[in-house]
């Protein structure tokens, strides 16, 4: 699966400390998967005590990271 990130997906990303592989672990393979607004899908995993939410778009080609946070 390729997986691109948007520009505010990335910061998001390194400001909260999330790794790449547990983006793509969540994306992968999802504890649960809902839809957002607007066409998007928000995916779940739980690491350690916390659980990851992504908002993405997606196609066959991939996916587009909108942003990433623990809830």
């Amino acid at each position: 699966m390729h997986i691109n990130f948007t520009n505010h997906a990335k910061g998001r990303i390194d400001e909260r400390n999330i790794s790449i592989s547990q983006i793509e672990s969540t994306l992968k393979k999802p504890d649960t998967t809902s839809s957002g607004f607007d066409g998007t899908s928000i995916s779940r995993k739980a690491f350690g005590g916390k659980i990851l939410e992504i908002v993405y778009t997606g196609s066959k080609k991939g996916v587009v990271v909108i942003t990433a946070y623990y809830l």
